[in-house]
């Protein structure tokens, strides 16, 4: 059996192409495939809109004996052929589904974990820092009753100095001392006035 004349079969395999989709949706001629056994495949590039990258197949089976005769026309994807993801079975989609769902709710508790960590050490820090302030607060009252208490104790002080500098005793007897050696003054003015009297 002979391969068939691109020439003699080509018009036949567009038509049937055309036939199955429109005439805008054909375009160039791509290659000629020998499938075997006279069958043989007609490929065209497609403009079908949304199949962007794919390809015509057309094929025809020509005996030798008896007119070819058009075995099928499809649609295949071309090596830069935009597809579809494969499709995946529902067993399988729900398994990944509960999957990501444990990782999501193990995610949750790990960031509330660390939030609640945060917000403790947060606590500790305000204590630790009010602890510091009545520290302060503490130590100023201090020095303040400390001088407080150092300043009545001068005040304090000065006053039993003040009283020790004079002694009752002492002046009251130094002044009776002094009263017992000397006579009245009247008793002298006496005595000069008696004398007075005599001359």
């Amino acid at each position: 059996m002979t391969k068939p004349d691109p020439k003699r079969f080509l018009d036949l395999a567009r038509a049937a192409a055309v036939e199955n989709a429109t005439e805008k949706s054909v375009s160039s001629f791509v290659e000629l495939i020998d499938e075997g056994d006279g069958a043989f495949s007609f490929v065209f590039e497609s403009k079908l809109e949304g199949y962007q990258g794919w390809l015509w197949s057309v094929t025809l089976y020509d005996s030798g004996d008896e007119a070819p005769t058009i075995s099928e026309v499809v649609l295949l994807p071309g090596e830069n052929a935009l597809l579809a993801p494969a499709w995946v079975p529902w067993s399988e989609r729900l398994a990944d589904w509960k999957a990501l769902q444990v990782e999501l709710e193990a995610q949750a508790a790990l960031d509330a974990a660390e939030a609640a960590e945060g917000a403790e050490d947060d606590d500790d820090a305000d204590e630790i820092e009010d602890v510091e302030v009545d520290d302060e607060d503490d130590d100023a009252e201090a020095d303040e009753l400390s001088e407080s208490e150092s300043s009545e104790s001068e005040d304090s002080t000065g006053v039993e100095l003040a009283s020790t500098d004079f002694e009752p005793g002492e002046d009251t007897e130094d002044d009776s001392e002094d009263t017992a050696g000397k006579p009245p003054l009247f008793s002298r003015w006496g005595r000069r006035r008696n004398k007075n009297k005599k001359r």
